[in-house]
C-alpha cells in the first residue's frame, strides 16, 4: 500500500466511529473533566487536527466549545458534514480539508487543541506536533486524548505482528507508536505536561471475529504498511486459529480499557 506521509481514512469512514468505540460514561466524565479544567469561558475557541466525523467534535460543541478542525479525509469531513446539517443545536463547528503538517492558520490562533490518536498516522508526526503547538496562543494546552483500544484486542494485534514478522515484514505505525513520545517531544520544546490516567476505566468484551475482520480491512495504521500478500496469509492464519479456539470466532474476549489525558501546556 505504499508509504503514505498521512493517512487518510477514505474508503473506511463509515468504520471508523465502530473500531473506535468507547465507554459512554467514562467519555462523559473524561468531558466533565475537560470542561472543569478548560471552561469554556477561559478557553472557547478549540482546533482539532484529524477531526474525522466528529465522534469529539461534536461532544465538545454541545457543552459551548467553537470548535474548529481539519483532516485529510474527504469521506470523513462528508460524513461530519451530514451531522453537522442533521443537529438541530446547530453546532459551532468549522472544519477544511487540509494536512495537519502544514496549517494555514496564524499562530496563538486557538485556546486549546485536542488530538486524538492522531500522531500513530503521521509520518512527519514531529512537524505535526509543531503545528498544533504554533496555532495555540501562549499558556494554552494541547490536550493529547486516548479514547481507548476500541475493538483491539491486544494479544489478537501482537499474533498478526508476529505473523507478519516471520514473513519478513515487521509492523510498524507510520507516526509513533505511543502518546508518550509525542509527550517526550513537547517536553523537549519547553512544555509542561501533565498526565491524566487511571481515571476512566471499563471492560470491553470484544468479538474474536469481528476483531480479525477489522485487521483485515485495514482499519487500523499498524496494518497499512503490510505488503498485501503478507496481510492476507495472516488474516488467513488469525482465522483459522480462532475456528480452533473453545470461544470461536463469535466468541468475546475482555479487554482492560481507559480513556486518559495527556496535557501539554504551551510556555
Amino acid at each position: 500500500m505504499g508509504g503514505p506521509d498521512s493517512i487518510s481514512f477514505d474508503g473506511l469512514a463509515d468504520l471508523y466511529d465502530e473500531t473506535r468505540c468507547f465507554d459512554a460514561r467514562c467519555f462523559e466524565a473524561a468531558l466533565g473533566y475537560i470542561t472543569d479544567r478548560f471552561p469554556v469561558r477561559a478557553f472557547p475557541d478549540v482546533f482539532e487536527p484529524g477531526i474525522g466525523t466528529g465522534r469529539i467534535a461534536l461532544p465538545l460543541a454541545a457543552r459551548g466549545y467553537r470548535v474548529t478542525g481539519v483532516d485529510i479525509s474527504r469521506d470523513m469531513l462528508d460524513i461530519l458534514r451530514r451531522r453537522i446539517r442533521s443537529d438541530t443545536a446547530n453546532p459551532p463547528i468549522a472544519f477544511l480539508q487540509a494536512d495537519v503538517t502544514g496549517l494555514v492558520f496564524p499562530e496563538n490562533a486557538f485556546d486549546l487543541a485536542v488530538v486524538v490518536h492522531l500522531f500513530y498516522f503521521l509520518r512527519n508526526w514531529k512537524k505535526a506536533a509543531e503545528e498544533i503547538l504554533r496555532v495555540v496562543r501562549r499558556g494554552g494546552c494541547a490536550l493529547l486524548m486516548h479514547t481507548g483500544t476500541g475493538m483491539e484486542i491486544p494479544a489478537l494485534n501482537d499474533r498478526y505482528a508476529g505473523l507478519c514478522a516471520a514473513a519478513g515484514s515487521s509492523l510498524r505505525n507510520p507516526g509513533v507508536n505511543s502518546t508518550k513520545e509525542a509527550a517526550d517531544h513537547y517536553r523537549l520544546l519547553g512544555c509542561a505536561v501533565d498526565e491524566v490516567r487511571d481515571r476512566w476505566q471499563w471492560t470491553a468484551g470484544i468479538p474474536l471475529g469481528k476483531a480479525i475482520e477489522y485487521i483485515r480491512r485495514r482499519a487500523y495504521s499498524f496494518t497499512v504498511l503490510v505488503p498485501e500478500e503478507v496481510h492476507r496469509r495472516a488474516v488467513q492464519t488469525l482465522l483459522e486459529e480462532a475456528e480452533t479456539d473453545p470461544r470461536g470466532l463469535i466468541g468475546s474476549v475482555d479487554v482492560p480499557n481507559q480513556i486518559y489525558l495527556t496535557v501539554v501546556q504551551k510556555p
